[in-house]
């Protein structure tokens, strides 16, 4: 951050021109869940007021961080010679990191409303590149690319993160004696969390390819 010293020798912040690009800059380095006015003020230097100048309320700063970010990161789209299996893996793996290295994105992103411009905008993208690529209908391109993303987002913020602790505990529940099955379920492999993400995102696209193309699947 960009300081300055004032005439007691006390070290406060630049003042810098208030526009939704310094705000979308202050909220990217604070985070989204640590976004608010009064902390985006503080890391512009200017006062709350200057900041409610600029936005309606404290979800529109928030969107307008969070719609910048989504506008820094590439959506991978299939390839030409690329199985649709392994593109929706490879998109999941992405968003995977997305939401990793952008803490509160995956909050956002599973709450589109109209208001989310860009983000509806990248999503239609996506899907479009699906629809053409694998000769799909607008249907079965959306609910295939969305149930796919969906998973992902969730997985991603709630089950295989930095704070999973698990594999921790898998000799021990391997070793005991009163349990049927989950034992036998346990072997010495560590996939490590990536690993398991893209195991368990598998199941999902595999299911999702099936799905789609079932002979009833446009009428459900």
């Amino acid at each position: 951050m960009d300081v300055t010293t004032n005439h007691e020798g006390h070290h406060s912040p630049r003042r810098r021109r208030v526009t939704p690009e310094t705000m979308a800059e202050a909220g990217i380095e604070l985070t989204l869940p640590k976004v608010s006015v009064k902390s985006v003020a503080e890391s512009l230097g200017v006062s709350i007021v200057a900041i409610y100048n600029n936005i309606d309320d404290l979800c529109s700063l928030k969107a307008l961080v969070a719609e910048e970010i989504l506008r820094r990161w590439s959506a991978p789209l299939p390839g030409d010679d690329e199985s649709m299996h392994d593109a929706l893996l490879t998109l999941a793996a992405a968003l995977r990191e997305l939401v990793h290295s952008n803490p509160g994105i995956a909050e956002y992103l599973i709450g589109l409303t109209p208001s989310s411009i860009d983000a509806i905008r990248m999503a239609d993208t996506v899907q479009t590149r699906y629809r053409v690529r694998y000769d799909l209908t607008p249907k079965q391109a959306t609910w295939a690319v969305i149930t796919v993303c969906e998973h992902a987002l969730a997985l991603a913020e709630m089950v295989y993160n930095s704070a999973r602790r698990d594999r921790e505990y898998d000799e021990v529940i391997a070793a005991r004696t009163d349990l049927d099955t989950l034992p036998g379920a346990y072997d010495n492999v560590d996939r490590g969390p990536d690993g398991m993400f893209l195991w368990s995102m598998r199941t999902v696209v595999v299911g999702t390819l099936t799905l789609i193309e079932a002979p009833d699947f446009e009428q459900v």
